[in-house]
């Protein structure tokens, strides 16, 4: 039991190191094509990902020594189809008319691995069928190809790390493995009956992506301060190539130089030319708008984004620069540098709580943010078979109103 163990342990303590590393892109990609993101989505996604964890451990771990590995003289391939299931019904001591002798077959190696190759896919299967939507054809392939992807990572000794394959490339192990995927989509409607379909967490999802979360915004925030700063840090680079820079003071001022330019460049012409996407926005499919849902007035996204980013962001930059000035002034100024130093940071506390109780408060607008009245719009289109549907109806209403007003008019 612990040559099982030990790979599903391993997966446990790996699996939130890889989960933190797919979150990120994952919810981009859930933003930009459904507009929001499901709790149960997640479970289900998350879950596939660690099963395939624990799959491939199951089949690479435990890892042997590779100095053992060195003096194997085993096969490294088996390509009889069916020899593992010969080799059971020739040496089992099962009995099939005698219930006394099933328990000690299944403590049989040649068994129990079998049975081993067969569940470890049932759960691909029921994922491909249930979540992925795959017919049976489609099951059967990707079954034999994860099936294949395990021998041949076998097969290749680990990638080359041991000086040889330490695990049988076995053709049975195909079979088994192909067979228990088919297993899970047939088994399917079983395991998911109080689970909503793959069609309704569409539907679902869609609905919830026409209103722009608390969430959503801020991916597209914190997305926007990090292209802001690239640039930033480019144009830093480059200025350092072409000026001398001395001072510490000098160089907080060149960098928000720098800044001002690439919120400039990234906050206000781009939206100007792009109708009200910035990098951030396009992400996750959101855009500006005023309150008409219109298109917004060109000095309307300088309004409303320099408060944040060229006064409320660089604060804690305004601070290192006044930390500087204030040992190299006379001491009858250094009051006033440090009160305003206090006023910057009370400014920014109020700042960081306002953004805070926005998280929480899906319709609340910040007090930089009622300058111009901008609000974002969302840009996804509900693709699922209901509102194709419903959009027919739709249309084919407005079609009779038409005829019957063009009737009336004649």
């Amino acid at each position: 039991m612990s040559v099982y163990l030990i790979p599903i342990t391993a997966a446990m303590l790996i699996f939130p190191f890889l989960a933190a590393l797919f979150t990120i892109p994952y919810i981009i990609a859930q933003y930009r094509r459904y507009g929001s993101i499901l709790f149960l989505r997640v479970l289900i996604i998350y879950s596939f990902i660690f099963y395939l964890l624990c799959a491939y451990f199951l089949v690479s771990l435990p890892l042997p020594p590779i100095e053992e590995v060195q003096h194997y003289t085993k096969p490294i391939m088996q390509l009889i189809p069916f020899k593992s299931l010969m080799e059971f019904t020739t040496s089992t001591s099962l009995v099939w008319n005698d219930p006394a002798t099933y328990l000690t077959a299944f403590n049989e190696p040649s068994l129990y691995l079998i049975i081993f190759n067969v569940l470890l896919t049932v759960p691909f299967g029921v994922y491909l069928r249930y979540y992925f939507q795959y017919s049976w054809k489609k099951t059967l392939l990707g079954s034999f190809m994860l099936s294949l992807s395990f021998e041949c990572l076998q097969l290749s000794a680990l990638f080359g790390i041991y000086p040889r394959p330490y695990r049988l490339f076995d053709v049975d192990d195909l079979i088994t493995n192909s067979f228990g995927g088919m297993c899970g989509y047939v088994l399917t409607p079983i395991f998911v009956h109080f689970l909503p379909t793959r069609s309704k967490l569409d539907e679902e999802a869609f609905q919830k992506g026409q209103q722009v979360t608390s969430m959503r915004r801020v991916v597209a925030f914190f997305s926007d301060v990090l292209f802001i700063l690239i640039a930033s840090f480019l144009l830093y680079y480059v200025c350092t190539k072409y000026f001398t820079i001395a001072t510490f003071l000098q160089t907080l001022l060149v960098f928000y130089g720098c800044l001002v330019c690439s919120v400039i460049l990234l906050l206000f012409i781009l939206p100007i030319f792009t109708k009200g996407w910035t990098f951030g926005k396009a992400l996750v499919k959101i855009k500006l708008v005023n309150e008409e849902d219109e298109r917004p007035k060109w000095y309307q996204y300088f309004l409303h984004f320099f408060p944040l980013y060229l006064f409320i962001l660089p604060i804690p930059l305004m601070l290192l620069m006044l930390f500087d000035i204030y040992f190299s002034i006379p001491s009858t100024y250094q009051i006033c540098i440090l009160a305003l130093a206090v006023l910057l940071c009370a400014f920014y506390l109020v700042s960081l709580k306002t953004g805070i109780h926005m998280l929480f408060h899906h319709n609340k607008i910040a007090y930089f943010e009622r300058l111009v009245k901008l609000k974002n719009h969302s840009m996804i289109q509900v693709t699922t078979k209901a509102a194709v549907q419903e959009t027919k109806i739709e249309t084919a209403n407005t079609e009779e109103v038409a005829e019957e007003n063009l009737e009336n008019t004649l």
